[in-house]
């Protein structure tokens, strides 16, 4: 097995590479949340996008500046990784339809 750091280095650049496919600029990961900003303010795939939202009714919010939020706290790195993971990965596979 690969030691935990090369393993998060690996995680870390799966999350980049996915980042780039859903055309995110920024996340924010803060204690009570994270907040998405897209490159442009535009996303390739708007509805899309807001099908996205509606399925995660509750825990995905579009806000009116182009900006997605998370209402979703992960309480130790790993998780948040996990997390970062998976949001990514759902938005990069939105964005190529």
């Amino acid at each position: 097995p690969l030691p935990q750091p090369t393993a998060n280095l690996i995680k870390l650049i799966e999350i980049k590479r996915q980042a780039i496919a859903a055309h995110i600029s920024k996340i924010d990961v803060g204690p009570r949340g994270t907040l998405v900003s897209f490159h442009n303010d535009s996303f390739p795939n708007p509805a899309g996008l807001i099908a996205y939202a509606e399925r995660l009714q509750g825990t995905v919010k579009l806000r009116p500046d182009n900006k997605l939020v998370l209402a979703r706290a992960w309480g130790d790195p790993r998780s948040r990784l996990n997390g970062l993971f998976q949001l990514t990965k759902g938005l990069s596979q939105v964005a190529r339809k």
